[in-house]
């Protein structure tokens, strides 16, 4: 919100009372750059009137403003909301397309869906700055409110902003969004409101009205009307009884046509019910206008939320019932709603009603509406008669859950079926999918309980899928940090099982599965045919989801096998599979794999974009532990460059999500980027604190691969700050661990015996440096040579020392790694030279401004680049915009010069 103002935003013309506070703060948090905030309050605290304000305060500095309204009736309907959205929008139709119902012939992925929305909110502010109003975002259905939580999050730089209103607290989507809560009113405060609202209570009631309201403004009014007249001593303690008081006073044929229209999604429009009550509709709702409940346009509207639920509240259960059987009747035309309807009003099975919900189940499928398509199916098997098609519509449900995130209802309701259903391969399945489920909540030791014994069961009965869920004990094994005797007894007992058996046509993938297991069971050691394997091993005909497990299995191995150049392309191509077959879902642990890889190879942008990409993809799945994965990556390369504040931030977001005591990789991986945050600081023994952790008191690696991946950088922290006997130890186990490692093992173990064995310190620096595959870490190598250099330059060959540390310092510049970049200059200033600079304009773009010009440098147009990193074309400019003056050109012509190679 650019514009200047010179009044700010009020309430006084809404006839608001103390909100223009809130209202400043709002509007300050706008301007600030924060373009998504949620406005959290009780029921009747002004949430409503509030927005209102915001709306016409906006749109009287020239704003254009889009009001959302979300109902109670809307939760169990998929993407009601967004198509309010888009429906009346000009340039959405790509968006509302894909959200319509029976519009997909394929499933629509999620995060494409959401990028549509992004960019079309993106293109519709550009001209006009945009304001979406989004109230009782509470009662938005899941889909709708997924969607706008990841678009929202994403305007930062453009000219939109979304503000929500909720009930109480806002809700998980929005829970990263910044927020403020409206307060209560004061007692002079609450009186103004009276007087302004013309009511006139009586001196001695007036006390009790306002301790009574407990400062909510719909409180302070109702109960201030009800004083006002003769009903003040029957007047319910809460305002939703007063309301639940007055529906119940109305007739009959009042509540039940305020009933129809309650249990409706969305505005209940008139002609609906006119279908169901005939000429006596406006009769019937006739009392509830008159007693202010509701109003009438062409859609029956409720002065307040609470009345809707009031109305839903004093009805019975048989009435309710009824009302949802006429509106399942009254929307024929709408398969869905009407099948949402008639679910609700069946009390017994019915397989008629069953498979017009798993008809429904499918189409809010296909539209990537998984939550709503959950609760379409759970109904379904509810109301099957046959035993066979309740628990398979339950399974499918149960499997769907895992992609809308709902883990918790998966464990609970999978264990069930997995112990209840009476087909085997269906509590197979659904036990596979609560250890799946476990894993994704970071519930590491019930995953590994679940595992095994789904193994115990799977290994006589299907081979492939117990290779599968073998991998999965791997993947938690390897994270966790525990020992690997266990996945070595089942990897026995799986090869010893398909030596017996014919080995069908998964054997390729099944063969890619067993190099990832044994190399995790020790990956400081190489069984034979390891390395054979993983370089040469030819692509199998498979379909395009195979194939790319197969490569991604195998570029895992060949990264745990230190082959960094094997895993690139191997987790490259499972990655560019994906992405060509819309396989997103999927994709996060290859993305997190590749980007290890890339970080490995100092290629920090890649690195950093990937973690941005698993981030997105999580989110719109809601895969939490591959958000807890993003955050790592994030805050490790903000850590190796410097960037202080971020890397700390998202250092304290993976401690405070990742579970405590069951994730070891976290731990460990945290506390190297932490030490690398302090070296930053100039901390020196900070920087040795935290990187101390990643081995035990005796020496021994508290993980095996991610310790001794940092066990050069450990090695050269202890020597600065004098910590040998810690360091002595290390290398002692190391030494007898490593001897049969690989190169890069030994290169590591070299820098470490370097600061050890100062008698032959000169021998093992230049072991390290002379390894043969240490180019193809640039980080690595530089700090190999910043160790060396300094060696020398400690014993007064400055001459010698020179060339090392220019090229410590021209790498560690050139990967933006400002803390090893000054540590280097500041040894080249001591030897008696000055440092180069290497390219600052290149270095002081942002990471993903850097992947953008690179993909435009390379001729790529803007949606090629959007559609490559899963950005809005909108975005993709914003980054060249801002690029463009910081590296001092004017055209796409003009940046392959500029781009480093």
């Amino acid at each position: 919100m650019s514009r200047a103002r010179s009044q700010g935003w009020t309430g006084e013309a809404d006839g608001l009372v103390g909100r223009d506070p809130v209202l400043d703060d709002l509007r300050a948090l706008l301007t600030s750059g924060r373009r998504a905030v949620v406005v959290a309050a009780l029921a009747g605290a002004g949430k409503t009137a509030l927005l209102a304000a915001v709306a016409r305060s906006a749109s009287a500095e020239g704003m254009q403003v889009i009001r959302l309204l979300c109902h109670e009736s809307d939760r169990d309907l998929p993407y009601g909301v967004l198509t309010d959205l888009l429906r009346p929008a000009v340039g959405a139709g790509t968006a509302l397309e894909l959200i319509s119902p029976g519009s997909a012939s394929a499933a629509v992925d999620p995060l494409r869906l959401r990028l549509e929305v992004l960019s079309w909110l993106e293109q519709v502010s550009e001209d006009l700055e945009t304001v979406v109003v989004v109230d009782d975002a509470h009662w938005c259905d899941d889909s709708s409110l997924s969607v706008l939580a990841f678009v929202s999050n994403r305007l930062s730089g453009s000219k939109a902003s979304v503000i929500f209103a909720a009930r109480d607290r806002a809700p998980m989507p929005l829970s990263r969004h910044a927020h403020i809560e409206l307060p209560p009113l004061s007692d002079d405060q609450s009186r103004i409101l009276l007087r302004r609202a013309g009511l006139r209570v009586d001196a001695l009631d007036l006390p009790r009205v306002i301790e009574r309201a407990a400062g909510i403004p719909l409180a302070l009014l109702e109960l201030g009307r009800a004083a006002s007249t003769s009903e003040w001593l029957t007047v319910p303690s809460d305002v939703e009884g007063a309301f639940r008081a007055q529906v119940a006073a109305l007739p009959a044929s009042a509540r039940e046509a305020l009933l129809l229209a309650a249990v409706n999604d969305g505005d209940a429009e008139v002609t609906l019910l006119g279908r169901v009550l005939g000429d006596h509709l406006l009769s019937s709702l006739e009392p509830a206008e008159r007693a202010d409940l509701i109003t009438i346009d062409r859609a029956v509207i409720f002065r307040h939320p609470l009345i809707r639920s009031a109305c839903v509240a004093v009805a019975s259960s048989d009435e309710r019932r009824r009302a949802h059987a006429v509106l399942a009747d009254a929307y024929q035309h709408d398969a869905n709603r009407s099948a949402w309807h008639r679910g609700e009003a069946t009390l017994r099975p019915d397989e008629e009603v069953a498979s017009a919900l798993v008809s429904a189940f499918d189409d809010a499928y296909m539209r990537g509406a998984t939550a709503e398509a959950v609760r379409f199916m759970v109904r379904a098997s509810e109301l099957s008669p046959d035993q066979g098609d309740r628990d398979a519509r339950l399974l499918q449900a149960v499997e769907i859950a895992g992609k809308a995130g709902n883990y918790e209802w998966l464990i609970a309701t999978g264990t069930q079926l997995a112990s209840g259903a009476e087909d085997p391969a269906i509590r197979l399945r659904a036990s596979h999918n609560v250890a799946y489920a476990l894993t994704q909540l970071d519930r590491s030791s019930q995953a590994r309980r679940q595992l095994n014994q789904l193994l115990q069961q799977l290994i006589d009965v299907d081979l492939d899928y117990a290779w599968a869920s073998l991998t999965t004990l791997t993947g938690l094994t390897y994270r966790a940090g525990w020992e690997t005797d266990e996945v070595a007894g089942w990897l026995a007992r799986l090869r010893q099982r398909a030596a017996n058996q014919d080995p069908g046509s998964l054997a390729e993938l099944n063969a890619a599965a067993d190099a990832w297991v044994a190399v995790s069971v020790n990956p400081l050691e190489p069984p034979p045919g390891a390395l054979e394997l993983v370089r040469s091993t030819p692509l199998p005909d498979y379909p395009a989801s195979l194939l790319a497990s197969h490569e991604m299995l195998l570029g895992a191995a060949a990264w745990l096998l230190e082959e960094p150049v094997v895993a690139l392309e191997r987790l490259k191509r499972a990655s560019d599979i994906m992405i060509r077959t819309d396989a997103l879902g999927e994709m996060t642990q290859t993305l997190l794999g590749l980007a290890m890889v890339h970080f490995a190879v100092a290629d920090y942008d890649a690195a950093d974009e990937a973690g941005r990409m698993v981030f997105d993809i999580a989110e719109a799945r809601n895969q939490r532990a591959a958000l807890v994965d993003s955050y790592d990556l994030q805050a490790r390369v903000a850590a190796v460059r410097g960037d202080v504040g971020r890397a700390q931030a998202l250092c304290d977001r993976v401690l405070l999500e990742a579970p405590a005591g069951q994730d070891a990789g976290f731990t460990l991986k945290t506390s190297t980027a932490m030490s690398w945050v302090r070296l930053a600081e100039h901390d020196m023994v900070g920087a040795w604190t935290e990187i101390s952790a990643i081995f035990d008191e005796a020496g021994a690696p508290r993980h095996p691969h991610i310790s001794y991946r940092e066990l050069g950088y450990y090695a050269a922290i202890a020597a600065r700050v004098g910590a040998s006997e810690a360091l002595r130890d290390v290398v002692t186990q190391a030494e007898h661990r490593l001897k049969n490692g690989r190169p890069f093992h030994h290169f590591q173990l070299n820098r470490a015996r370097a600061h050890l064995d100062i008698d032959n310190a000169e021998q093992w620096h230049l072991a390290a440096l002379r390894e043969p595959t240490a180019g193809q870490r640039p980080f690595e190598l530089a700090g190999a040579q910043l160790d060396y250099g300094t060696w020398l330059r400690r014993r007064h060959r400055q001459t010698d020392a020179r060339p090392y540390l220019h090229w410590a310092h021209a790498t560690f510049t050139r990967l933006g790694a400002k803390a090893w970049a000054e540590l280097a200059g500041a040894e080249l200033r001591a030897a008696g030279a000055t440092p180069g600079v290497d390219n600052p304009a290149w270095n002081n773009l942002t990471a993903q401004e850097r992947q953008v010009v690179r993909l435009a440098a390379s001729g790529m147009t803007n949606p090629e680049i959007a559609t490559a990193l899963f950005l809005s074309p909108r975005t993709v400019s914003t980054h060249l915009y801002n690029a463009f003056p910081k590296l001092g050109v004017s055209s796409r012509a003009q940046l392959r010069d500029l781009v480093p190679g």
